[in-house]
């Protein structure tokens, strides 16, 4: 009886050992694709702003940016982008910012299939190409809230994605936002008054303390976005086959 015992405590052992090795791969895989910060060794930071339905808050920190020689990474959500502003989102570009993706309707896209993820992120890609005038092949994208899995990431890849965004530094008090920041520190802001307010006291006092404020796509080793003639059109084939939009462009 004692040995029987002995027996099934062994199988259970090995069972929940294979379980954590197992469900510690997956975390590894996922953490591979899904990033929330750079080198901790290297003093470079990214800042990101999501969201930015407010063109006047776009456009401070657009002036930040150009004030201080700095970048951001804007996560703008499909909705937002307004033809009306082609030329403030070209103003960030040109002063060395960065656009990534964060879903045309700011949906979680765990509940969502893999070809409704992918419209999330076309459907965005299709009308940042129509309001810049040319193809911005977006490489960065933040899933709403940080929420992500497997079936998610693997959606985000398959359209040519590079990373998704979440990050380490989330405080608009810009003392407490200094004290959390480290090497590699990923800082998640908004396009909103509070943001903006400590954006203004915080970007001197990084540059004080040396570190480089750089875009995502810098601060993880990526080549930057190099932008093509044409324009998206995300009608222009199925979304369910998994092509990279820039496979699909119209002159």
């Amino acid at each position: 009886m004692i040995h029987h015992m002995r027996s099934i405590l062994c199988g259970l052992c090995t069972f929940v050992i294979i379980a954590l090795i197992l469900c510690s791969s997956a975390y590894a895989a996922e953490q591979g694709f899904s990033v929330r910060n750079g080198d901790r060794n290297v003093p470079q930071i990214a800042i990101t702003v999501d969201d930015c339905y407010d063109r006047n808050h776009i456009q401070e920190v657009v002036e930040l940016c150009e004030k201080y020689n700095v970048a951001v990474t804007f996560f703008p959500i499909g909705k937002a982008l307004k033809f009306a502003d082609s030329e403030l989102w070209q103003r960030a570009l040109d002063a060395g910012c960065e656009i990534g993706n964060h879903s045309w309707g700011h949906t979680n896209l765990t509940k969502l299939s893999t070809r409704d993820i992918r419209y999330q992120m076309l459907r965005t890609q299709q009308k940042l190409d129509e309001m810049l005038g040319y193809h911005y092949p977006l490489q960065v994208m933040r899933p709403p809230q940080g929420l992500s899995n497997n079936k998610v990431s693997e959606a985000i890849a398959s359209v040519g994605y590079l990373r998704t965004v979440r990050w380490d530094v989330s405080q608009t008090n810009p003392k407490k936002a200094l004290k959390a920041v480290q090497n590699g520190s990923i800082l998640l802001y908004h396009a909103r008054a509070r943001d903006v307010r400590c954006l203004e006291q915080l970007i001197p006092k990084l540059l004080e303390k040396e570190y480089k404020c750089v875009t995502v796509s810098e601060l993880l080793g990526l080549e930057p976005v190099v932008p093509m003639e044409g324009i998206y059109n995300y009608e222009s084939f199925h979304a369910s086959e998994g092509k990279r939009p820039s496979e699909y462009i119209s002159e």
